[in-house]
């Protein structure tokens, strides 16, 4: 098995090592999110649900907030790689202050976006709610 931290390595090293594990998993959460609310847009959208016992105003209610949870994931996109960008800098950091004050960011900007996934995974337990309330009259 991989070791996660070596012994070699300096504080510094694994507080980096764990930004960057952060930074891979939210670029990876933020590409499926697009994928997924296109797929929600594709199957809301689609002449599947004329068929079934829909309820129409909580379906106009999802693609409503499909938008608006759209919007806000790219939004979280661009703040991510501008996000990176500055952090890069906490590598000419030469005194703990300065280390400090890119890790107390990188710390709120965590529980920001992890805010973001959180409530992204509420709306799409309601999209799956929806879908298999539909699907289930006709089957």
């Amino acid at each position: 098995m991989k070791e996660l931290i070596y012994e070699h390595e300096t504080v510094d090293d694994i507080q980096m090592k764990f930004m960057d594990s952060d930074i891979k998993l939210w670029k990876e959460r933020i590409a499926m999110t697009r994928i997924e609310l296109l797929f929600f847009k594709h199957i809301l959208i689609s002449s599947v649900f004329k068929g079934f016992n829909c309820d129409r105003k909580q379906k106009m209610d999802l693609l409503k907030d499909l938008d608006n949870v759209s919007a806000i994931n790219e939004d979280y996109h661009n703040s991510l790689s501008s996000f990176i960008n500055k952090l890069e800098m906490i590598k000419e950091c030469e005194d703990v202050q300065c280390e400090t004050f890119y890790l107390n960011n990188h710390t709120k900007y965590r529980v920001d976006i992890e805010s973001h996934f959180s409530a992204y995974r509420y709306y799409k337990v309601n999209v799956i709610l929806f879908f298999e309330n539909c699907l289930e009259e006709k089957m």
